[in-house]
């Protein structure tokens, strides 16, 4: 009997690690039939991975399909988790204008660092997602199989959170108190298929493009946690804001109404929305 592949974690929760890959800037992913492939800037194929069924449905991947479970590559110190974990809170808005979304770009800060680390992982998102595919800039503390420690990184990360492939950008090191602009684009169409990017404005390697997939319409603001031990296992502040969001479709903004969706709150974490303006629109975070 072949031993059990050890689980790591990325957002989203644990998946084996032979599904989580780094993709290098200027590398593009193409998909066939058969396959996910990973192309160099000559158009060779450097790597495959397995295809993804895909579903058109409108259902958000997220939270549903978040994974728990232990992990064998984080660090051996660290301690099971005491408090809830996965999606801990977080905004919604779906898009039914009939328009895909063609930008959606939202602001924040990097917070204080937490000032207890027991291993745990913090992850804080824009993102937009379908039935099987989320894609978003990530800010991380802690350890992800992307790397990272007890320090703030970034990432652009492209996630089937059925268990499937996922990848990332390469992580790059913030500090606290830096202003992070997360953006997601509509970067064209193929049949019923849309391509789209994700990155950090003004923070190189973080761009990440998407390969063809069906639309993405749920648009998310984000706090996931892992292995979260203690409250001060959170960043040490009251809350994050994400402000400045505009979402457009076409050349159209929208009218929004972002829903609150805290769902675990053992640390008191809720979900505020500040403004609908589009742009310009808020929506605090909790911890």
């Amino acid at each position: 009997m072949s031993e059990p592949e050890d689980l790591v974690l990325i957002p989203g929760g644990y998946r084996p690690a032979s599904q989580v890959h780094e993709i290098a800037p200027d590398h593009t992913l193409r998909v066939t039939e058969e396959s996910i492939q990973e192309l160099d800037p000559s158009g060779k194929v450097v790597a495959e991975y397995p295809s993804v069924p895909e579903s058109p449905d409108d259902e958000p991947l997220m939270p549903g399909n978040v994974s728990l479970g232990p992990s064998d590559t984080l660090a051996a110190e660290a301690v099971p988790a005491a408090l809830g974990e996965g999606w801990i809170a977080y905004a919604w808005w779906f898009n039914d204008t009939g328009q895909p979304v063609s930008t959606f770009r939202t602001t924040w800060t990097v917070p204080p660092a937490p000032s207890t680390n027991s291993g745990q992982t913090i992850f804080l998102f824009n993102g937009i997602e379908n039935a099987t595919w989320i894609v978003q800039p990530v800010l991380q503390w802690g350890p992800s199989d992307a790397g990272g420690g007890n320090f703030w990184t970034v990432a652009s990360w492209f996630v089937d959170g059925a268990g499937g492939s996922a990848f990332h950008s390469p992580l790059r090191r913030v500090s606290v108190g830096r202003h992070l602009v997360g953006e997601i684009t509509l970067t064209g169409t193929t049949g019923p298929k849309f391509t789209y990017n994700a990155k950090f404005l003004g923070i190189p390697f973080t761009s990440f493009n998407t390969f063809p997939i069906f639309q993405l319409k749920h648009c998310v603001v984000t706090l996931e946690a892992y292995n979260p031990v203690l409250c001060s296992n959170y960043p040490a502040t009251s809350h994050t804001s994400f402000r400045g969001m505009e979402i457009l479709t076409g050349t159209t903004h929208p009218a929004l109404s972002w829903t609150p969706t805290p769902l675990i709150t053992d640390c008191g974490q809720n979900v505020t929305v500040v403004s609908n303006a589009n742009p310009g629109g808020q929506v605090d975070i909790h911890y």
